[in-house]
Parts: C-alpha cells; structure tokens; sequence
C-alpha cells in the first residue's frame, strides 16, 4: 500500500499542504491540484489509487467531479473521499448518491484521514483479489484456475507474469498503463523498462493471433489492452 499515488483536489493551500505532508509521511506519493477539470485530467493520466475531493471548488463541485468518474467506465472503480466543510445531512446523502466512498467533514484529524485512506485502499485490494479477473464478451481470465479462455480456446501455457500482464491490461482497459505503473504491479519494484517490452512480446506469441493484436503499443505511453 505504501507508494502507491492519492490524488488530492483542494483549494485551500493551507488544507492541501497538510494533507500533502500527513499522507507523505506514512509512504503515500500525492499528487494536488486546485480545479476539477485539471484533477480529472490528472486522474486519466497519473492513475492514481485513491482520490481525496474538496465539494466547493473554483471550476465545479466534488459531487460533479463524482458523478464524471463514476460514469467513466475506465476509471469507475476509483475510490474517493469527499472532504468538505458541510455536515448537513442532506449533503452527506448526495455525496453518497454521486458515488463517494466516503464523506468526511471539516476540520479532520490527519490520522482519520489516513486511516480512511488505508481502509477504502485495502477493500480496493480485497475486492481485485477476489474477482474473477477480466471479463468481456469473447474473454474471460480466471485467476483461481489461470486460466484464459477466448471464444473457444483456453490458453494454459502463460507464465504467472504474462498471465499477470495479460490480467492488468484487460482489466484497465482501454486506459493506457505506462510501464513503471506496470513494473510495479508485476515486479513490485522499478527496473529497466525492457522488461515489460520483452514480456508483452512473449505474451502475444502465446496467444491468437486476434487477440495479440488487441495488445497495442503507444509510443511514448505504454500499452493498453482495446
């Protein structure tokens, strides 16, 4: 859990740097901006795990903010904390309604903060492992059995980290993963960037010929599964 990115859209500098200073210190890399629109750029680009969001902001509203994640397919599943002034009852029920993982109210101690942080980060982790992995209409990915069956086929002979690959790319699709987001998942570590090349190019050998294609490469980004 340590290391891993929380994006966090405040625009109180006071209020953002005590956070940015709280979440550094117990290993977690954050990542601020003051407006809506650039934290929803930053949410696409960065991924970050986990997203902390003022309600009243200069270019919108964390309920609107909420509302777009929520029905961006890609970035759905994302956690986030709406961090706000209001109490009142009925602000609480909306946040809820667009979609916040959780509704926290200002002034909040730094270590309910981080304990929220680690929780909604946990069940993130709980919830992965236990799914059935990556499903579309030709593709299912099992990780009980390692199993990758398309259309017809199942495909037995992927290595646990081209299995590993192949899980990550079709489960963030269509986003693009950059290949240090994907050392990190596989190697748990930063190493030489011709890793994931070398592994994406054994994965597509192993696969038919219609569905490595579907493992595109996008210079200067990464790789994405579409």
């Amino acid at each position: 859990m340590s290391g891993e990115r929380i994006l966090v859209i405040e625009d109180n500098p006071e209020t953002s740097c005590l956070i940015k200073c709280s979440l550094e210190e117990t290993g977690f890399k954050v990542i601020i901006t003051d407006l809506i629109n650039s934290g929803f750029n930053l949410l696409q680009n960065q991924q970050p795990s986990l997203v902390i969001v003022d309600v009243d902001l200069p270019d919108g509203s964390g309920f609107d903010f909420c509302r777009k994640v929520r029905s961006h397919k890609p970035l759905a599943s994302t956690p986030i904390i709406l961090l706000t002034g209001h109490s009142d009852v009925k602000d609480k029920m909306l946040g809820f309604a667009c979609g916040a993982d959780q509704y926290l109210t200002k002034p909040i101690e730094m270590v309910e903060l981080e304990m929220w942080v680690k929780a909604l980060l946990k069940r993130v982790s709980i919830d992965t492992a236990h799914a059935p992995v990556a499903e579309s209409e030709d593709l299912s990915i099992d990780e009980e059995t390692h199993l990758v069956k398309y259309k017809d086929l199942t495909i037995e002979n992927l290595t646990a980290r081209e299995f590993k690959l192949l899980q990550i790319l079709a489960k963030n699709m269509p986003k693009v993963l950059s290949r240090k987001y994907i050392l990190s998942k596989i190697w748990n570590t930063v190493a030489v960037d011709h890793l994931v090349d070398t592994h994406i190019y054994n994965l597509r050998k192993k696969l038919p010929a219609d569905l490595a294609v579907r493992i595109q490469s996008v210079p200067g980004k990464g790789f994405r599964f579409h």
